[in-house]
């Protein structure tokens, strides 16, 4: 099945919910932001669009509607476990967890130097398919340090999921890899809801879509 195939599980209702719910708690915020790229281009143009999907571990009907959403676009995949990429969205596949009663592990950022050193935590095996989650695809180069301690223990991963996808190339990277990238919601999607619903106006929509190089 391909990522259309899986998109059509979510619908337009569904997408609206999560982008007006997001847009409340303030997950979503307009303005001028410093974001990852700037680490490394600390002169490029400051981002009129930030999300901050850590806010939701502080809004328990929010975390439960987004683990829902990407519960339901999980459905027609193949996997024994799900995987977070620590620690922005691990509030939101432990609700996953709790809800499918699929078991979860996390790859670690660091592996620790003392008790058992495990760069795993959680219990699998080797040969297991595993569905790895994050809350945001950019560039997709932030996936990779976890796909490749998933791949080192022995477990196969083919297909990732995230809350959204900004539409800025990681999604076609990730693709060129081998790996099936599938999104609630796409930024584009989000923008036009805000539009829609008054929430920016046109102006705002029309910097962002700039920024991001949307069409």
């Amino acid at each position: 099945m391909d990522n259309s195939d899986l998109r059509s599980a979510i619908t337009a209702q569904d997408r609206a919910k999560l982008a007006d719910t997001l847009f409340e708690i303030g997950a979503v915020k307009f303005g001028a932001f410093r974001i990852k790229l700037h680490e490394t281009q600390p002169d490029a143009p400051l981002s009129p669009i930030y999300l901050n999907f850590r806010l939701l571990r502080s809004f328990p009907e929010a975390l439960g509607l987004t683990a829902e959403l990407l519960l339901k676009l999980a459905a027609p995949l193949k996997f024994d476990l799900l995987a977070d990429i620590p620690t922005g969205v691990t509030p939101i596949v432990s609700v996953m967890t709790y809800l499918g009663r699929y078991p979860m592990i996390s790859p670690r950022k660091e592996t620790k130097g003392y008790g058992l050193g495990v760069a795993i935590d959680g219990e699998y095996q080797a040969g297991q398919r595993v569905l790895l989650v994050d809350d945001v695809i950019s560039a997709g180069d932030s996936k990779f340090d976890a796909l490749e301690k998933l791949e080192k223990a022995g477990l196969v991963v083919k297909d990732l999921l995230v809350v959204v996808d900004r539409e800025q190339g990681g999604a076609a990277g990730l693709r060129e890899k081998g790996y099936q990238p599938h999104a609630v919601a796409t930024i584009s999607q989000l923008l036009t809801r805000y539009r829609e619903t008054g929430a920016i106006d046109e102006t705002r929509y029309q910097h962002v879509v700039a920024y991001l190089g949307l069409k």
